[in-house]
């Protein structure tokens, strides 16, 4: 049996360990969060009482994120840290701290989170909103600008009003949940923008089905937490090993990405191999050249995926927001007849003449932005804010939701829907507000390029449905100012019914 050197005593073998453990316990202690921010001057940010070593790991909430950081907000203020076993989240509550850090910062504050399970075993690392600020990131980023930027948006207003006699006509006398038909409408202007008419009648509705199911699945994988996440080589366990569900997620989530990312891309590019080519955002930049095949087919699957949903969301917190306050519906009407005369239906240029439309339209946008917490910034620096640390690598978090009800920035009725803050004759500080047009859809080099296709075509179907229907509660329901929401990253109203009633 192998025996110590004669040299070596036990004693001095215990002292060597105890020497190396100290200085490992030194060298973690000098570079844990708390030491680095007193090196630095700072401190960390208040936030829920942490354990040694795990931090919050357990007492972070498992699903509702919205509602805990809105809660954590009031207690700790415009900036909470939390630490997920090591990993550094910081929380946004205030607009000038968000301004800060993801414009003013950018350069630090815009890096995404490499989700294990979303990015990796999802396959859904491809789509623009969930990229690193890299040279495909900004390529793809170009084409947004150039295809449905501001100065361009108008030309694919024919595709919009394309779909409007379709949306009213299927809610002629229809009770129920407004989602699915709105869904339908914007999956179907989407896909003829994106991939062009033929695409459309051969797969419509097969490429929408896929969006619309892969969507809902990242999206509810977002806000809940997975142990893959914290410990990355978990990935290679196998789906039938129990405990596993995450891996079958994965499976699932990763068919929708693929049959998202290659399965209009291809049929477009075949048939155009054909010299079967119609008018489309594919067709145009693939003829055109001035892009990768790769990052023109990522990019416009990223756009039909994030534009769909969020889209049908706002549409639909409006509808909703004009059935719970029925006072606020009757001015509208009134507005229209006034502007538009009696049953005539609004053009896209219309809705800008419509003061009273639009004021509810932006209130119910501010009061329920359809993405609250937007998706999350990584730091790719270690920085200080008003003398609290960010870590390199901190999750950063912005509660657009809590932000866009704060006090500070819309006054004393924050809570309260009241268009009237949107309107200069009620308000003689409205140019002081806030841009609605922008806070919700992010910040910075991430905030969404896609806004202004969606701000014009979310604004003009609410409009051309108000202006043909009365939006009632669902017969034997009532309505209430809180929802419910489901619980994902899209927060939408849960199962929310009402009845479309003709104008007469």
């Amino acid at each position: 049996m192998p025996t110590l050197p004669e040299s070596l005593s036990s004693f001095q073998v215990w002292v060597g360990g105890a020497v190396v453990l100290g200085a490992a316990v030194w060298y973690l202690g000098l570079n844990t969060p708390s030491a680095k921010a007193k090196r630095a001057g700072a401190a960390l940010a208040p936030g829920p009482k942490r354990l040694p070593v795990v931090g919050n790991l357990f007492n972070f909430p498992k699903r509702k994120w919205y509602d805990t950081f809105t809660r954590w907000a009031k207690d700790y203020g415009d900036i909470t840290y939390v630490d997920l076993a090591g990993t550094s989240m910081i929380v946004l509550n205030s607009f000038g701290a968000i301004r800060e850090l993801t414009e003013k910062r950018m350069n630090i504050h815009s890096n995404r989170v490499h989700a294990t399970l979303v990015c990796d075993l999802m396959g859904s690392a491809y789509f623009l909103t969930l990229m690193q600020p890299t040279k495909n990131f900004a390529e793809q980023r170009r084409l947004f600008q150039k295809a449905i930027g501001p100065r361009i948006v108008e030309q694919y207003d024919a595709f919009i009003q394309h779909g409007c006699s379709e949306l009213l006509q299927q809610f002629d006398g229809f009770s129920g949940e407004p989602i699915g038909i709105l869904t339908k409408t914007m999956g179907n202007v989407l896909t003829r923008i994106a991939y062009g008419e033929r695409f459309f009648e051969q797969h419509g509705p097969e490429i929408i089905k896929y969006n619309i199911e892969g969507v809902e699945l990242i999206s509810w994988a977002f806000t809940q937490f997975w142990f893959v996440d914290v410990i990355p080589t978990l990935r290679y366990v196998p789906a039938w090993f129990p405990g596993a569900h995450f891996k079958r997620v994965g499976n699932q989530g990763k068919y929708y990405s693929d049959m998202i990312r290659y399965l209009a891309f291809n049929r477009v590019k075949a048939n155009m191999a054909e010299g079967l080519v119609d008018e489309s955002i594919l067709s145009k930049y693939l003829q055109e050249g001035s892009i990768s095949e790769d990052n023109l087919r990522d990019a416009v699957a990223t756009m039909y995926t994030a534009g769909v949903d969020t889209t049908t969301i706002t549409i639909t917190h409006f509808l909703f927001s004009v059935a719970l306050y029925p006072e606020w519906q009757q001015k509208i009407h009134q507005e229209m007849d006034r502007v538009l005369g009696r049953g005539q239906l609004p053009t896209l240029g219309d809705t800008s003449k419509l003061e009273t439309f639009e004021a509810v339209f932006k209130e119910s946008f501010r009061w329920n932005p359809p993405v609250p917490l937007g998706l999350p910034h990584v730091s790719s620096k270690e920085d200080v804010i008003d003398g609290y640390y960010i870590p390199k690598g901190s999750i950063v978090h912005c509660n657009i939701g809590f932000v866009l009800r704060d006090p500070r920035l819309w006054g004393e009725d924050s809570l309260d829907f009241n268009p009237n803050r949107f309107l200069a004759a009620h308000n003689p500080s409205v140019n002081e507000l806030p841009d609605i047009w922008s806070i919700p859809f992010g910040f910075g080099r991430r905030i969404c390029p896609g806004r202004h296709l969606a701000q014009r075509s979310g604004l003009f179907y609410a409009a051309a449905i108000l202006s043909a229907y009365e939006i009632l509660p669902y017969e034997g329901e009532t309505l209430t100012p809180d929802g419910p929401f489901e619980d994902s990253a899209v927060r939408r109203l849960s199962h929310f019914r009402c009845t479309f009633k003709p104008r007469s």
